[in-house]
């Protein structure tokens, strides 16, 4: 009995190694690694998020129309936004001419010259005509020059702090615009909106997601290959992508490997590998089957089953 479980477990090892064998292929003579049974996937795939709570008034896009990077998606209703952006801006402007008006220092100046001219006469007058000019006077006229003197530092302190208001009411006006900007949605990226969750009339929370938009021009491939197949080093390797969309012929892209994962399955001894290619004709779609060959390269690989994980 226990003769026949060790025939038993050797024929079994002996079977699966065969199995093993020969589903890893060495790669082609030419250096090519390919990798069958990859998949066309998203690279960018966004969920548009309303930055503001309030009432939607606006979507100006649908599902399945194509956007641009920056475009406006969706609007909040802004009036009470509006009037603050508008109230900085006034506040902004007085600030801005308090800041540059040079009344006070030129009224200041006029009055020390006065002063100044006052007490060189008084001056004049006692030298010619001994104590012609009482010394309470003359006190007095020293006084009224040295007030003068103090009101133009006076004038010129008012004149920064006059500025740095302006700069503060104009912190204030940036503040009201972005408060104003957040209440429109727009996306980051360009591609086809694939879902539209709000509509106007409905009321939203910041944070929650408004649209989903995904980026068709560019995709990118994934499967996954032998650890001894490729290494990092490979990364920006040219690659071509052969997709074969269902009931059409095959399509083969050139493209470029992104990405090769330094960290190896425990279970099935491989990595996950990633290209990208142009898709400018939007004739190729997320979730299609393809195969990837990386070209010129000089290791001598054995493929692995390169599905799913």
């Amino acid at each position: 009995m226990r003769h026949s479980l060790s025939t038993t477990s050797v024929t079994g090892a002996l079977f699966v190694a065969l199995i093993v064998f020969s589903s890893q292929p060495v790669m082609a003579a030419d250096g090519t690694v390919t990798v069958k049974g990859a998949l066309v996937t998203v690279l960018q795939d966004r969920n548009i998020a309303a930055r503001e709570t309030g009432l939607i008034s606006k979507v100006h896009f649908k599902a399945g129309e194509f956007i641009d990077a920056s475009s406006v998606l969706a609007e909040l209703e802004a009036t009470q936004a509006r009037l603050k952006v508008e109230e900085a801006q006034i506040q902004y402007n007085k600030a801005v001419e308090a800041a540059s008006s040079d009344l006070e220092s030129r009224a200041a100046r006029k009055s020390l010259d006065v002063s100044k001219a006052e007490l060189a006469r008084a001056q004049a007058a006692n030298k010619q005509f001994s104590k012609s000019i009482s010394q309470t006077e003359m006190d007095r006229l020293r006084l009224t020059t040295e007030r003068a003197e103090l009101l133009i530092e006076q004038s010129e302190q008012t004149t920064r702090l006059a500025k740095l208001e302006a700069d503060l009411r104009r912190n204030q006006l940036d503040f009201a615009q972005h408060t104003l900007d957040r209440h429109r949605i727009s996306t980051p990226i360009s591609g086809m909106v694939v879902q539209v969750s709000f509509h106007p009339g409905e009321w939203v929370e910041t944070g929650k997601s408004i649209a989903r938009v995904l980026r068709l021009n560019r995709l990118g491939c994934e499967g996954r290959v032998a650890a001894d197949a490729v290494d990092v080093s490979m990364i920006g390797s040219p690659v071509r992508i052969t997709i074969r969309p269902p009931n059409r012929k095959s399509v083969t892209l050139s493209g470029q490997l992104t990405f090769v994962d330094p960290q190896v399955s425990r279970i099935k001894k491989d990595v996950l590998i990633k290209a990208e290619f142009d898709n400018t004709k939007l004739t190729i779609l997320p979730g299609m089957a393809a195969e990837i060959e990386i070209t010129g390269q000089s290791k001598t690989a054995k493929l692995a089953a390169p599905a799913n994980k």
